[in-house]
C-alpha cells in the first residue's frame, strides 16, 4: 500500500462540495474546490462518470469507459488515480504519470484539506460512486474510511 499518511501539508482545503447529476440524465460529478467561485478563481477537482451503468461500445472504443478528472488548469484526464484516501480533515488523491501530465499537478500525490463543514458522509459516497464507475482496471484503491 502506498503511504498516503497525513503528515504531508494540504495543498489547499475543501470548503465546497457539489455532488450530484451535473448535467441532467447525462453525468454524475463530485466537484471539491477551494470557495464558492473556484472554478473561475481558485483551485477545484471535478470527478465525473456518465449516469449509465455501464460504459458503451463507443466510449471503450475512445478510451472514455472510465470516470473523468477535470481541474482548474482545463486539464481533462479519464482514469488516471491510483489510490484515494478519506479521513476526517484530509482527502489524499494518487495519481498516475499521464494524469500528472494531462492535469498539470505538481506531484503524484495531492493532498487536500477538508474544512470541518463539508459533508464527508456525501463526500465518501460520491467518491465511491464515480471513481468505481467503468472499466475496472482504471479504478483507484480506496481507503474511504
Amino acid at each position: 500500500m502506498t503511504d498516503l499518511s497525513p503528515h504531508r501539508s494540504p495543498y489547499w482545503e475543501i470548503t465546497t462540495l457539489v455532488v450530484g447529476e451535473e448535467v441532467p440524465d447525462i453525468t454524475y460529478s463530485v466537484f471539491v474546490g477551494d470557495g464558492d467561485d473556484a472554478v473561475a478563481n481558485g483551485y477545484y477537482f471535478d470527478l465525473q462518470r456518465f449516469l449509465e451503468e455501464q460504459p458503451d461500445e463507443q466510449n471503450m472504443r475512445n478510451g472514455t469507459d472510465s470516470y473523468c478528472v477535470v481541474n482548474e488548469s482545463g486539464g481533462v484526464h479519464y482514469g488516471g488515480l491510483e489510490e484515494v484516501s478519506l479521513s476526517p480533515g484530509l482527502l489524499t488523491l494518487r495519481f498516475d504519470d499521464e494524469a500528472i501530465e494531462a492535469l498539470g499537478l505538481p506531484s503524484r500525490v495531492i493532498p487536500l484539506g477538508v474544512a470541518a463543514e463539508v459533508d464527508l458522509d456525501a463526500l465518501r459516497a460520491g467518491l465511491h460512486r464515480v471513481l468505481t464507475y467503468g472499466n475496472p482496471r482504471r479504478h483507484p484503491r480506496l481507503n474511504l474510511g
